[in-house]
């Protein structure tokens, strides 16, 4: 007997009740593991989806200073097309003061019977001189 000899004797053997408590700690044990292993697995996907939100801010900063840098694009292609349309006004306007003159010019020319009045003073001009 195990007991003290004042003790009374119990009619329960201690290894009946260590077999529950060490099934109990196996158990928990075994829980413990899986719950380390399960905590293990949910730090790596905290990890991985820290990383993803972390490239996902960096591609939104990216994708802003494009839309920027397109909108900027944009604007000067806008100005680079107001001033063409503006030179090519210009020259539409200098092309029409031009053919304006050619007409004044026309008009102003003098006719076939001036020119040869012209012709001959100056070669009676020039039989003169000599």
């Amino acid at each position: 007997m195990n007991s003290a000899d004042s003790s009374k004797a119990s009619a329960t053997s201690a290894k009946r009740a260590d077999r529950g408590v060490i099934a109990a700690c196996a158990a928990a044990a075994e829980e413990l593991a899986a719950s380390r292993e399960a905590i293990s697995l949910l730090e790596k996907e905290n990890s991985a989806l820290a990383a993803r939100l972390s490239d996902e801010k960096r591609m939104n900063a990216i994708l802003n200073e494009l839309n920027e840098t397109r909108r900027a694009e944009s604007e000067a292609l806008r100005r680079t097309v107001e001033a063409k349309n503006e030179t090519i006004a210009a020259k539409d306007a200098a092309i029409k003061a031009q053919d304006e003159l050619i007409v004044k010019l026309k008009a102003k020319r003098s006719s076939p019977w001036k020119r040869i009045g012209d012709i001959l003073i100056g070669v009676g001009a020039a039989v003169l001189i000599r």
